[in-house]
């Protein structure tokens, strides 16, 4: 049987936790998604799904799990390509 040698890989979130935490302070100020793309630098269709869930009071978007490398998760192979 062929043995495995374990990788370390860093998994970062696609998009900051201050960019998401920037669109959240421009909802609460009353701007739009088309507004607050711009102000953020994000693609509109991001942020407007941002807006969605932030009207629907789900604010699990804004802020994304810690780093982790992949000997920290159990199943390793779940991260592989």
């Amino acid at each position: 049987m062929e043995e495995r040698k374990a990788t370390s890989v860093v998994i970062k979130p696609r998009i900051a936790n201050e960019k998401r935490r920037e669109c959240l302070e421009l909802f609460d100020k009353g701007f739009g998604y088309k507004k607050t793309a711009r102000i953020s630098g994000l693609k509109a269709y991001t942020v407007r799904d941002y807006l969605r869930r932030y009207k629907a009071g789900d604010l699990s978007w804004a802020e994304r799990g810690r780093q982790k490398e992949v000997e920290d998760c159990p199943d390793v192979d779940a991260f592989r390509y």
